[in-house]
This record gives C-alpha cells, structure tokens and sequence, in this order.
C-alpha cells in the first residue's frame, strides 16, 4: 500500500494479490460536484472544497502541531485509544508484524477516521455539560458537601441588603446580598467539579473517555450521526490517498503486511484527521450561519489557507 510521500505515509507497503473472500466492501468514490454552485460558500469554497483540499493536503508533520493546540484529554485519548487496538508490547523487545487484505484496512481506517469525528463532538458536548454545571458522568458524592453535616446551599430568602462590586468598565454596581451569596455558591460548585474532574485525571482516567463510557448507546450513536456527505466523501478520499486503490475488486485481492508501531503510528494520524475534519465543518457553519469572521486557524486545523 502506497502511503504518499516518506515518512509514515510509505511505512506500508503496496499491496500484493491475495485470493479473494468474503468481506465487507468500503466504497472509496469521488462525489458528485454538479450541485456546488447550489452549495453555500465562504470565499468561493464549498464545505466539500474545503474538506476535500484539507485530505488532499494534510501531512504526518500536522501532528506536532495537532498535539500543540489540542485539549491534553483528547489527544490523551486518541493514544489510549491505539495502544488498546494494538496491545502494549515495548517495541524495543517485541517486534509485531500485522497481515490483512486491503478491504479490512481500508475498513480499518474508515472506523479510526470516524472515532477522532466522534472525539470532536464528545468533547465538546462534554465541555458544554461542564459548563452548565449539568455533567454527564453520575457523581453521588457531587450533592455532598465535603466533610460537612449540612445540606449543600443556604437559605436566602430573607436576606436583605446589598453589596457592592467594582466593576472594571462601569464602575461600583450594588448586587442584592440574596443574589449575591447564590453566585457564590455556583462558583463553590464549579469549583468543586473541576477538583473531582482533575482527581480523577490525576488518578490515571481520561475524562473524555470516562465521558463516552458513560453514554447510553443512542446518545453515543448521536456523535456521529451529524456526519455529512461532505465529510464522509473527505473521509472516502484520504483512504483512497493512502491506499493507493479506488477499485472494490483490488481491495478484496490485495493483502497489506506492516509493523504494529507503523500501524500505531497511521491510526493516530487518522484519528487527528477525523476530528480535524468535524473542526472545520463546525467552523464552516458558525461563519455561514452566525456570520462570525474566522481571523485566526485553531490547532485543529492544518497549516495553509484553508479559509
């Protein structure tokens, strides 16, 4: 299997013929692009176009920067993700060698690519909960105040009085004492959620991957059900990239033999293109449809003017 230009994208090699069997077929096409000019735009580029030149050309190198810009969970999770894919071996002992037909790896990266999608909206939807103070993750100890005997929140309902706040633009502001002491407890709790989230961290979990397990399989199915034509044609266009064939037929015929490090190393690329993918299709939206300016590439994003 052709895999592009040095490095890791030549780690596998071509592949040769094999006798056929019964697979699962992975249909890698080109899209119909009649209906572009019906498509919305952002300086003259479709969604696809922009998806579709980011496949083309993202290299390994990406990853640096991917690694850089990225929430330490997410990345934390993509390698946990591959290191239980592939097993945990030290490659400077074991030497693992992985045979398939190029049907199974293109299926294979298929499923990796879709993994780093569904990363991108679990994240984020994780953030929001987090945010609102409503997470996911069933926590009893979270009504519990710490080493108290007393029920978390107080009674304001006859506090009277005000208090007064500097703000740094408009000045003093008076705040009712009630209001007051209810903001405060809701910093008390965020607070106290992002303690338990690091301790958890702390202890060897990833809060992503806590999140996901912690999903109901229809909300799980909702992650990446938001999948376009758009990105699942990006998605069809980098393995067709990397392996080199476009024919159902050679793919059933042909077997891939690699070691598991390179093969370690090709699945976390594909997971940062996954979730890169999902990126720049959120960014693509807010532009359209609140018509915010992109002024700045985040580190999801490849190097080049995609926008």
């Amino acid at each position: 299997m052709h895999l592009g230009d040095g490095g890791l994208e030549s780690s596998v090699h071509r592949p040769g013929r094999r006798r056929r069997g019964r697979r699962r077929q992975v249909h890698v096409c080109a899209g119909n692009a009649s209906d572009a000019d019906e498509k919305p735009q952002i300086n003259g580029k479709t969604k696809r176009d922009m998806l579709l030149e980011y496949v083309k050309n993202v290299k390994p190198e990406f990853m640096d920067l991917f690694v850089k810009g990225t929430p330490e969970t997410v990345v934390d999770a993509m390698r946990q993700t591959v290191t239980n894919m592939l097993g945990t071996l030290p490659p400077q002992f074991f030497e693992v060698t992985i045979s398939t037909v190029g049907e199974n790896l293109a299926q294979l990266m298929y499923s990796v690519l879709m993994t780093g999608y569904m990363f991108r909206n679990a994240y984020y939807r994780m953030e929001l909960a987090h945010t609102l103070d409503l997470q996911a993750l069933p926590d009893p100890e979270r009504c519990k105040e710490a080493d108290s005997h007393y029920a978390p929140g107080v009674q304001t309902t006859r506090v009277s009085g005000e208090v007064v706040r500097w703000h740094k633009v408009n000045g003093s502001e008076a705040v009712a004492a009630g209001e007051y002491i209810e903001m405060l407890e809701g910093e008390v709790r965020g607070l106290r959620a992002q303690l338990e989230r690091s301790q958890r961290s702390a202890a060897g979990g990833n809060q992503l991957l806590d999140y996901l397990k912690a999903l109901q399989p229809p909300n799980l199915q909702e992650l990446t059900s938001s999948a376009g034509e758009d990105a699942l044609e990006a998605m069809n266009s980098f393995i067709q990239r990397l392996m080199g064939i476009s024919d159902s037929a050679e793919l059933k015929a042909s077997s891939s033999v690699t070691t598991a490090t390179e093969l370690a190393k090709l699945l976390y690329w594909l997971m940062v293109v996954g979730y890169s993918i999902r990126s720049i299709e959120v960014r693509f939206d807010m532009e359209r449809t609140l018509g915010v300016p992109i002024t700045s590439k985040l580190g999801e994003l490849p190097p080049g003017e995609i926008f």
